[in-house]
């Protein structure tokens, strides 16, 4: 983990995150409930050179979408968070909004979050504790896709 020093009393990394969205094109938006996760996630994914940031769910729907249209990603990391109704029907708007990009879904028990949610069988979900590794090599994957067909179209 990234060392912060002596951050001063009241700093939000959300906030951070926010202010400095405006014009920051990424590979990757993850929505995940800790910003260690979040923060991990970032520094595996940047390990493997794509780009990423994120916020808590808990910014609001407002802020998430705002973000995805700021940041312009090509996947979204959503974690649902039980017991599963409201985040996923946060997610089910998210997908009608923007069903351009890819969704990756994370929650605590897949099986309770797929009997309220019986749609999110078609996306790709992970059960905590997922493998993080696993996580990153899909989106390594799915990125790597997204930039070779952006360079077939644009070299077209």
């Amino acid at each position: 983990m990234k060392n912060l020093g002596n951050l001063p009393d009241g700093f939000s990394f959300p906030s951070v995150a926010l202010s400095n969205a405006m014009n920051t094109q990424l590979d990757v938006a993850l929505f995940l409930w800790n910003q260690d996760i979040i923060q991990m996630m970032s520094w595996l994914l940047l390990d493997r050179n794509v780009e990423s940031d994120g916020v808590e769910p808990a910014e609001g729907e407002d802020a998430i979408e705002n973000l995805i249209a700021c940041w312009s990603p090509k996947i979204v990391v959503f974690d649902l968070i039980p017991p599963y109704q409201s985040s996923a029907a946060v997610l089910a708007r998210l997908l009608n909004r923007f069903p351009e990009l890819s969704f990756i879904v994370t929650c605590a028990d897949s099986t309770l979050a797929l009997r309220k949610a019986p749609w999110l069988s078609r996306l790709r979900l992970f059960q905590k504790p997922y493998d993080p590794y696993a996580v990153v090599d899909l989106i390594q994957t799915k990125v790597a896709s997204y930039k070779i067909v952006n360079a077939v179209s644009v070299g077209a």
